[in-house]
């Protein structure tokens, strides 16, 4: 009798026990499902507060400048333009909001949608919003100073644009209704840099320097080769793009670019250089000099030496150049005579390269 009973005790006891431990886990997995899902809701209600804030500063911008653009517009062709001055103050406002969050809102981007739509967003809508807002600013300034200023084609980058903002609206949401965000963001994949970046109006550095090479080696004039993508260059990328049966949009794409030359820099040539190039440089100031600016080397040797400066100088003087003595970009592009035979051409594209 009392073994019987020692084991009823042990077994309430057990049992006891277990079942304790067992409601403890039982309750502590409701707890946890719970914590996951409020987790969950949180990091939903972020990523849409997020969402929202990143729609709503693109689409302010992109009417003001659009606001803007058309006010301009109307003054450039002789209309009423006392809307423009409040257009541009109106513009500038929502200028100093974007500036102040630009890189708190990469931030939250990158933490709720992930590297890949933050690289989306700082490439395909930042980098385009401050291309097409130079080209704005460009036009406004000529528009301002009431000289003559040709309408620039912004109307169709603007809609460009505002087709990458809804692209980028468009992934952020279908990421929130996939609850891909928070820690399960895809994670940025690694982007091979492009050799021919999109380039129009407004934009600047040395790709457009390499551009302006292509376009001058193509035979369409883009002005000077000074990495600023003006009228001039949009001009140049229009009359290759319709000599190539491109749509001319006045934009450098990869089918611009497919139609294009080498557009890598020439050595810049000084004193103290030497070689093929060198060489090939003294001949050609040798052979064109008489009756032009008369001063050559003395010999094609290869050598740069003070005599090469002293041509070179004098044939810079003959095209109205500063007469530094060194051969870089104008100098290269300038002609040897009246025809488009230039001291580049002379001396051969298997002399490019980077700089």
């Amino acid at each position: 009798m009392t073994d019987q009973l020692v084991v009823l005790t042990v077994g309430f006891l057990l049992t006891g026990v277990l079942g304790g431990a067992l409601g403890y886990l039982f309750q502590r997995g409701v707890w946890m499902h719970q914590h996951a899902v409020e987790s969950r809701d949180e990091v939903r209600r972020q990523a849409m507060k997020t969402f929202e804030e990143v729609s709503s500063l693109l689409d302010r911008r992109l009417y003001r400048m659009r606001r803007v653009y058309w006010m301009a517009k109307r003054r450039a062709e002789g209309g009423a333009a006392d809307q423009l001055p409040a257009a541009l103050d109106d513009y500038r406002e929502v200028l100093l909001v974007w500036n102040d969050n630009l890189n708190r809102v990469l931030a939250l981007v990158n933490t709720y949608f992930g590297g890949t739509v933050r690289r989306q967003l700082e490439t395909d809508v930042y980098e385009r919003y401050a291309a097409v807002g130079r080209a704005l600013e460009q036009f406004v300034r000529q528009v301002s100073a009431g000289t003559a200023a040709t309408v620039p084609p912004l109307g169709r980058r603007l809609d460009t644009l505002s087709h990458h903002v809804y692209q980028l609206n468009s992934r952020m949401l279908a990421l929130i209704l996939q609850e891909r965000i928070g820690r399960f963001a895809p994670p940025a994949t690694a982007v091979a840099k492009s050799h021919t970046p999109v380039l129009q109006l407004g934009d600047a550095g040395p790709a457009v320097r390499r551009l302006q090479r292509a376009l001058r080696r193509a035979g369409k004039s883009p002005g000077s080769v000074d990495g600023q993508f003006g009228p001039d260059t949009e001009r140049a990328v229009r009359d290759l793009q319709q000599a190539h049966d491109v749509d001319p949009d006045g934009i450098a794409g990869p089918q611009t670019w497919a139609a294009l030359p080498d557009g890598e820099p020439m050595p810049v040539l000084q004193l103290g250089a030497s070689g093929d190039a060198v060489a090939a440089l003294q001949a050609a100031l040798i052979e064109y000099a008489a009756q032009r600016w008369e001063v050559a080397p003395r010999q094609a040797d290869g050598v740069f030496s003070a005599d090469t400066v002293a041509a070179v100088q004098a044939f810079q003087r003959w095209h109205g150049l500063d007469t530094d003595g060194i051969v870089g970009d104008r100098t290269w592009a300038a002609g040897l005579d009246s025809s488009d035979n230039t001291l580049e051409r002379w001396v051969g594209l298997h002399h490019a390269g980077p700089p």
